[in-house]
């Protein structure tokens, strides 16, 4: 996928532990006979899941790492379908129902969808699909929905932390703060941007990862 084409990936939810290896995923219909569209990789429980496209289906495999045991193996004709099927299987094994753990909750909580390129590493998430916008002042999402530790998402390779938190915490006149690290380099960020609506928050953390894209 060429750089400047994020905009074109499909949006997803995602759960702490997750590594995109491979992320092509879009949209739109695959015109390729085959191809592989995305791998993702869980290092704590020892899992990946790879999504492919041949013969005019969508094909996603639940597999261990290092190992030739394949715990789900399905093909969809429609992207919807693999969707609905990706987002339940990224969350349940994210969750460790491959080591006999059960999730916190059967439902796939409301993260908020993102477009995450190859290389990136979601350390921990609560950053909900909330619009603060449309919140009355006394809604108990502020106090649960709305701290200073949303989203954390690394690159290992180029030493780079991305942080997403809601400052003050659980403030209605607050604001999301985004910030950019790199080498923990906390004093001196790459990108520090404020904004208060989520369709913002989103359109930023897009320009963020299509940059560091662009400087590969």
């Amino acid at each position: 996928m060429e750089r400047d084409h994020i905009s074109q990936l499909q949006p997803l939810k995602i759960c702490n532990g997750w590594s995109v290896v491979l992320n092509n995923l879009c949209s739109e219909k695959r015109m390729q006979e085959k191809c592989e569209l995305l791998i993702l990789q869980n290092e704590k429980r020892k899992a990946f899941i790879k999504v492919s496209y041949e013969n005019n289906q969508y094909h996603i495999k639940v597999a261990g790492l290092k190992t030739d045991k394949i715990y789900e193996d399905e093909s969809f004709n429609e992207i919807e379908q693999l969707l609905e099927e990706l987002e339940y299987q990224i969350w349940s094994v994210g969750s460790g129902v491959l080591e006999g753990l059960q999730p916190l909750s059967q439902q796939i909580p409301n993260f908020l969808r993102l477009k995450i390129p190859a290389g990136w590493t979601v350390d921990y998430i609560t950053l909900k699909d909330t619009d603060p916008k449309t919140l009355e002042a006394n809604d108990d999402a502020w106090l649960f929905d709305f701290n200073q530790d949303l989203l954390q998402i690394s690159h290992k390779t180029k030493n780079l932390l991305l942080d997403v938190g809601w400052y003050p915490e659980g403030d209605p006149a607050g604001s999301y703060g985004i910030e950019l690290i790199k080498n923990e380099d906390w004093e001196n960020p790459l990108e520090d941007i404020m904004c208060t609506e989520l369709k913002e928050l989103i359109k930023q953390l897009d320009y963020i990862f299509m940059k560091e894209m662009k400087n590969e």
